[in-house]
C-alpha cells in the first residue's frame, strides 16, 4: 500500500515538475520514487520472493539509508536559499556506500551463501550460523541499521530549525501566509521520525515476525499509507518557496533614506518610527489590501524593510502578520457589530483577507472563538 502512494504521487509530481520545473518539487519527486523502491523492498520480502531479493535487497539498503537526507534536501529547497549542493552527497554517501557494499557481496557469494543469508538473516534476524561472505554481509546490515538511527535526531533537529526560521521569515515579510508557511511539514517531520523509530525497532526485532501475520502488517502499511500521503498532499500544494520569498524582498531602495533611518535607530529613536508606522498603516488602512507585504509598508514610508521589521520586532513585540492580522479582526468586528447580517465570506473580503480559510484561523486566534460563535453576542 505505501508503494502505491508513493507512486502516485511520483506520477503526480513528475506531470507538475514537467510543466514548472519548481526545484524543489523535483527534490520531492526523488525522495518519492526512492521511497517507492524502499516498499517495494519490502513488497518482494513479505512476499517471499527469494529469487529477486539479492538486488531487491540491495535497492532497500540504499533507499532505507536514503529517505531522510532526502526529505532534508528537499527541507532545505523550501528553507534555505542557495544552499550548497555539492554538501548533498555527503548526505547520501552512507546510502551508496552501504548500497555499493550489499551489491558486492551479493555479487560475490555463492548461490548456497545467498541462500542461507536470506533464509538465517533476513528472514530470522540471526547472525549464528553464517560463514564466509554470509557473515560479512549480515556485518553490513547490521551497520546499516545503526547507521539509520544515528542519522535521524541530527536530520531532526536541523529539519525542524529550518523550517522554524522560515515560517517566522514569512512572518515578518507578509500578512497573508496561508498559502506561504510550512503548516504541515514539522508535523508531518515528527512523524516521520517517530513512525521510522518503530520502524527501526521492528527492524532490530526482525521484519520476518510480520510475514505470518496479515493483520498485524496491515498496521503498518496503513500507518506509513497516510504517512507518506501527508507529505506527498503537502509537498504538492506547496508552491511558496524561500526563493519567492526572496524575490518579493528585493525592493529599490535610497541609501541616504536608510543612513537616516539608521542613524535615529542607533539614537534610540525608533519610537518616532513606531508612530509614523502605526499611523501608515492606520490612516492609510493598508491592512484591507490583500497580499499586503511588508516591502509595501517599508516603500511607503521611505525605508527599509529590515528597520520596519526590527520595530515591529522590538518596539512593538510582534510580526507583520500579526500585526497586520490584529487589524484586520478588529476591523471585522466593526463591520460585524454594524452589518450583523453580512455573510462571513463578505466580512473576510472586506476586511482585507484573501481567503476565508485565513479569515477564520486568525478570527479564532485573535478572540478565541469563531466569527459565527462572535456574531450573535453583538446582535
Amino acid at each position: 500500500m505505501p508503494m502505491y502512494v508513493c507512486t502516485f504521487w511520483s506520477v503526480l509530481l513528475l506531470i507538475d515538475v514537467a510543466r514548472n520545473r519548481q526545484t524543489a518539487k523535483k527534490r520531492l519527486l526523488t525522495y518519492m520514487v526512492t521511497a517507492a523502491l524502499l516498499y517495494a523492498g519490502h513488497y518482494i520480502f513479505f512476499n517471499h520472493r527469494t529469487e529477486l531479493m539479492p538486488v531487491t535487497d540491495t535497492v532497500y539498503a540504499t533507499t532505507n539509508l536514503a529517505v531522510f537526507p532526502l526529505y532534508f534536501m528537499y527541507i532545505k529547497e523550501i528553507t534555505e536559499p542557495a544552499w550548497n549542493h555539492r554538501w548533498q552527497w555527503l548526505l547520501l554517501a552512507p546510502a551508496l556506500l552501504v548500497g555499493v557494499t550489499v551489491g558486492m557481496l551479493y555479487v560475490l557469494m555463492s548461490p548456497a551463501e545467498t541462500s542461507d543469508f536470506i533464509e538465517t538473516y533476513l528472514y530470522r534476524n540471526r547472525m549464528a550460523g553464517l560463514e564466509g561472505l554470509g557473515w560479512w554481509q549480515g556485518v553490513v546490515h547490521h551497520t546499516a541499521k545503526v547507521v539509520f538511527a544515528l542519522q535521524i535526531p541530527p536530520i531532526l533537529v536541523l529539519g525542524l530549525r529550518k523550517i522554524r526560521h522560515y515560517n517566522e521569515s514569512v512572518e515578518a515579510s507578509y500578512a497573508d501566509t496561508d498559502d506561504k508557511r510550512l503548516y504541515m511539514m514539522t508535523t508531518i517531520l515528527l512523524l516521520f521520525v517517530v513512525i521510522s523509530f518503530i520502524s527501526f525497532g521492528a527492524n532490530i526485532l526482525g521484519r520476518y515476525r510480520f510475514t505470518d501475520s496479515m493483520l498485524l502488517l496491515l498496521v503498518p502499511s496503513l500507518v506509513f499509507s497516510v504517512l507518506q500521503f501527508m507529505l506527498g498532499y503537502a509537498g504538492y500544494h506547496q508552491k511558496f518557496t524561500v526563493s519567492d520569498l526572496l524575490r518579493d524582498m528585493q525592493i529599490t531602495e535610497n541609501t541616504q533614506e536608510a543612513d537616516t533611518v539608521e542613524e535615529s535607530i542607533q539614537q534610540g529613536k525608533m519610537a518616532d518610527l513606531q508612530q509614523k508606522l502605526t499611523d501608515a498603516v492606520s490612516r492609510n488602512k493598508l491592512y484591507l489590501q490583500p497580499d499586503l507585504k511588508i516591502t509595501d509598508v517599508a516603500n511607503l514610508l521611505h525605508t527599509n524593510r529590515t528597520y520596519v521589521s526590527r520595530v515591529l520586532k522590538e518596539q512593538i513585540g510582534t510580526t507583520f502578520a500579526d500585526f497586520i492580522n490584529h487589524q484586520r479582526i478588529d476591523h471585522a468586528c466593526q463591520l460585524m457589530e454594524q452589518q450583523p447580517q453580512l455573510p462571513a465570506a463578505e466580512v473576510a473580503s472586506q476586511s482585507g483577507f484573501s481567503s476565508q480559510s485565513s479569515f477564520y484561523r486568525n478570527f479564532k486566534l485573535y478572540k478565541g472563538c469563531s466569527p459565527k460563535d462572535y456574531q450573535p453576542a453583538q446582535t
